[in-house]
């Protein structure tokens, strides 16, 4: 297998992908919103498979030291911090120290993730959706830059992984847009990011469906300006708690990651909401195609203009 970030020709779908290297074995690894549900799984996988110290993030204290005492207690090593993925600048302080102390990470789970009560977009609260893109999104941009500037500097391999959903691919149901909204765009930042890192750092998005996890209760962490805690939803409690276990989650996630995988999907189901809108955006360029198929790209467009500049500049003497 080649190293990490090295670039394979393709991955069986033609589409370029990165191949891993082990950045878990003798590593540091991060996991945020790890008290519970994937990200504890993600963190006690990260132990199974020879993390040299799993960093259990929550911002629930008491949550992240106790999955890290059960990690501990099985023989792998653990510390459990309270992290504020809303906080940039407590995330550049914490990713600063701890590799200081630990090194470089070789990987890091921007797993955590909140929902806000459901129903309709038009009826709803603008401050819930303004808090779940704060954590969804703005926290994931805030995790991913505070350890992948380091990872991206040290020249080591590593691999960062962000939580997505089966929302990120299609619509699962109604009821959920502003989770639905930070799903997509967790799968449009770990896209541009892609194409963005240093050869020796990868990246994949996780994609899981309904998986049994206390994503049910995140509204009592929410905070004043956002409206204040919330009481957790008993129908919303009892289909989450049905839903497939954590630690198969985190198996398929680490095995993704192994593997290179840049999306990583954890439930078959789920392919039928991708397939849904892969067909829609199919028949829309089909409709398209029997009046204009001229081409716009902006990647073409912009080389155009960069050429002409380059010709002008020489023209005109500049350097």
């Amino acid at each position: 297998m080649s190293g990490a970030g090295e670039i394979a020709s393709d991955d069986g779908s033609g589409a370029s992908r990165r191949e891993s290297t082990d950045t878990v074995a003798g590593r540091l690894v991060v996991v945020t919103g790890a008290g519970n549900g994937i990200g504890a799984a993600l963190a006690a996988e990260s132990a199974r498979r020879g993390a040299s110290t799993v960093v259990v993030a929550d911002i629930d204290n008491d949550a992240a030291e106790q999955v890290a005492s059960h990690i501990n207690s099985g023989g792998g090593k653990a510390v459990g911090v309270r992290c504020d993925v809303t906080d940039a600048d407590a995330l550049d302080g914490l990713a600063g120290e701890l590799c200081a102390r630990h090194g470089t990470p070789g990987l890091v789970c921007a797993n955590a993730g909140v929902a806000a009560s459901g129903g309709p977009l038009l009826d709803g609260e603008p401050r819930d959706a303004r808090w779940v893109l704060e954590v969804n999104f703005f926290g994931v941009l805030a995790t991913l830059r505070s350890f992948g500037r380091a990872m991206a500097a040290a020249q080591e391999p590593g691999w960062l992984l962000a939580t997505g959903s089966e929302h990120s691919l299609g619509l699962p149901h109604a009821g959920a847009g502003a989770y639905t909204a930070s799903k997509h765009a967790v799968l449009g930042l770990c896209e541009v990011m892609r194409a963005e890192l240093p050869a020796h750092v990868g990246i994949s998005v996780l994609c899981p469906g309904l998986t049994s996890s206390r994503l049910w209760a995140s509204g009592a962490h929410r905070p004043g300006e956002f409206g204040g805690p919330t009481e957790p939803q008993p129908i919303s409690q009892a289909i989450i708690e049905r839903g497939m276990p954590a630690e198969v989650v985190a198996q398929r996630a680490l095995e993704g990651v192994a593997a290179g995988h840049f999306v990583i999907a954890t439930h078959y189901n789920a392919r039928a909401y991708a397939d849904a809108r892969a067909a829609e955006v199919a028949a829309a360029f089909d409709r398209l195609a029997a009046h204009d198929t001229s081409s716009w790209d902006v990647g073409e467009v912009a080389a155009t203009v960069l050429g002409e500049l380059a010709v002008s500049n020489e023209d005109s003497g500049g350097g």
